[in-house]
């Protein structure tokens, strides 16, 4: 029982707290899931808890060390994952959500790429067709040669071609135009890749995660056409339902609307493994972590005058109480009110009558980790009267 009144109960803040790093360690799950990133992530979060519990118990050589290694270690992450971190930056930047969507694709253009690319599949010819839409790829992009072309169909089977020398590449259309092909993009990272997904489908993944960028990828060795969108493949055997679901991607006609319902019970439904464990794991640092947090607390407590003379008494209007304000670590200062606090006065050298006696933190009996902030008043008054005998 001892051991749970130590656990501190969270408060509504502690809870929105919590939540709310739920929330952000879950979404850096899914935007690092299947990376090296993650791997790193999962080392930090290990050598924190490491970190944490040494500095819990007192080793002080061992915090010591982690302190240095902390610096070290943020360099080291800056320059090893500078792609990333600007990919999470860019993902939380407010501005991204005030950008509204490019509609510049039209649906003549979808309808006529969907044949094209479907063409391409029957002739057991491999493409890769990169749509931009609101991010910029130039800096991800490898080579190439830049253009500015309509996309009609004969010239993307030409580009594709096995006899041409740009055919292995990608092809970038942008705002209705082909702007550049024979493009190396950045191969994706991830682990799990099934076998079968050759060289294609890995830039495919590279750049859309990277960019909210949409490919279209076409195998020739399977003759299948797959779409490539934020990490995920989807493979595609009706024209008519990718031509749908490409031109929402576009802009070009409006996704339906989700009811509040739906999107709530999808919030907490999905992936909801994840989120659980995203949670336990919040819980578990704040409840470490909350037991070192220093609070303060404002307390009365009873004066205990001591040492009073034998042949004097304590008078009337002497000082009973005084209002003090204490600090410590959360589970000290829950246990310090079962203990209760006495403020003591040395009243041996005092003679009648009346006294102003200061206080300070000396006169106040503590545990060890219990700080005193301040007392109030500053100083009481004592009274001392002489012991009236009885007369018999």
């Amino acid at each position: 029982m001892f051991v749970l009144d130590l656990i501190p109960a969270p408060t509504l803040r502690d809870v929105a707290d919590i939540l709310f790093l739920t929330f952000v360690t879950y979404q850096l799950y899914v935007w690092f899931r299947e990376t090296r990133a993650l791997r790193v992530l999962i080392g930090l979060l290990v050598l924190g808890a490491i970190y944490s519990l040494a500095k819990m118990w007192g080793f002080f050589l061992t915090t010591r060390v982690f302190q240095v290694l902390w610096q070290v270690l943020l360099i080291l992450l800056l320059i090893l994952f500078q792609s990333e971190i600007r990919q999470v930056l860019e993902k939380v930047s407010p501005l991204r959500f005030l950008r509204t969507r490019k509609r510049s694709f039209h649906g003549a253009f979808v309808k006529s790429l969907i044949r094209t690319v479907f063409e391409l599949a029957d002739e057991k010819t491999g493409a890769l067709i990169v749509l931009v839409r609101n991010d910029n790829p130039d800096e991800f992009i490898h080579s190439g040669h830049t253009i500015m072309a309509l996309p009609e169909s004969s010239l993307i089977k030409t580009i594709f071609s096995r006899h041409t020398p740009a055919h292995d590449g990608a092809i970038i259309l942008s705002q209705d135009y082909i702007t550049q092909m024979g493009c190396v993009l950045p191969l994706s990272e991830k682990k799990g890749i099934p076998e079968h997904y050759g060289t294609r489908h890995r830039a495919a993944l590279g750049i859309s995660e990277k960019t909210d960028a949409v490919c279209i990828v076409v195998s020739e060795e399977r003759s299948e056409v797959s779409t490539v969108t934020a990490g995920e493949i989807k493979t595609w055997e009706e024209p008519e339902h990718l031509a749908k679901q490409l031109k929402d991607w576009l802009g070009i006609t409006e996704s339906p609307s989700v009811k509040p319902k739906e999107y709530l019970k999808l919030a907490f439904v999905k992936n909801w493994g994840a989120k659980l464990g995203a949670l336990a794991m919040v819980s578990v640092a704040w409840l470490i972590l909350a037991s070192q947090q220093e609070v303060k607390i404002d307390m009365i407590a009873q004066v205990k005058h001591v040492n009073i003379p034998a042949e004097l008494i304590l008078g009337p209007h002497s000082a009973k109480s005084v209002s003090l304000t204490l600090s410590g670590s959360r589970n000290s200062i829950k246990a310090l009110k079962a203990q209760g606090v006495g403020v003591y006065v040395d009243l041996e050298r005092l003679s009648s009558g009346a006294h102003q006696i200061m206080l300070s933190a000396k006169n106040i009996d503590l545990p060890l980790g219990i700080s005193v902030n301040n007392v109030r008043p500053k100083s009481i008054r004592i009274n001392l009267e002489p012991l009236k005998k009885k007369v018999r």
